[in-house]
């Protein structure tokens, strides 16, 4: 990683302040597959700058191909550019980077909506995630006109509310479940498996 940040990073684009960048990689790790505003990860920094900064943070570790910063799915653009970002780290060991204990269940299921997010963005379609008030999806792919609306269930319940209601919404998409049980059959070949549920 530090290869990466020095090399790549670094050496090809002016940063201010190299230690707060690197900072915010470290932050932006620790939230694998969450939703946060722009706001609160400046606050967390406590750098001097504006939202802008860390827009700009995460663009060069998007070209550097160490996350994806994804928008929120609407057919309404002004909701997409003010919305804030899901963040995915697009190698699942950059998780572990500074943990000393095991983590918990809640911190599992992002390790695999993490992992699953990483295949789903090797698939070079466009990815998003879907939120409305309490209701959410966790991944929305969108292969040419197909809509794919991803849930990831990393433990035994099944039933998505989320989905549910972005189908009411998007009567033409296709809801797909992964869970760790057909997460093997996915990973081998993510759209022909989503095409396959039924």
């Amino acid at each position: 990683i530090e290869t990466v940040i020095e090399k790549d990073i670094l050496l090809n684009h002016t940063v201010k302040s190299p230690a707060l960048f690197r900072q915010a990689f470290e932050l932006l790790m620790s939230y694998p597959a969450q939703e946060i505003s722009y706001t609160k990860l400046l606050g967390i920094l406590q750098g001097k700058g504006n939202t802008d900064l860390i827009k700009n943070y995460l663009r060069l570790y998007e070209g550097a191909f160490l996350v994806k910063a994804l928008e929120k799915f609407s057919t309404n653009k002004l909701k997409v550019r003010s919305s804030s970002p899901k963040i995915l780290p697009l190698c699942p060991a950059f998780y572990y980077v500074g943990i000393q204990t095991p983590y918990s269940s809640t911190e599992r299921g992002h390790v695999f909506e993490m992992v699953v997010g990483a295949q789903l963005v090797r698939t070079g379609a466009p990815l998003y995630y879907w939120r409305e008030k309490n209701e959410e999806v966790d991944y929305v792919l969108k292969v040419g006109r197909k809509i794919y609306a991803i849930e990831v269930k990393s433990g035994k319940r099944e039933r998505s509310g989320g989905l549910e209601s972005f189908k009411k919404k998007f009567p033409t998409s296709k809801c797909v479940i992964i869970n760790t049980e057909n997460y093997i059959k996915f990973e081998a070949s993510p759209i022909e498996f989503m095409d396959s549920v039924s």
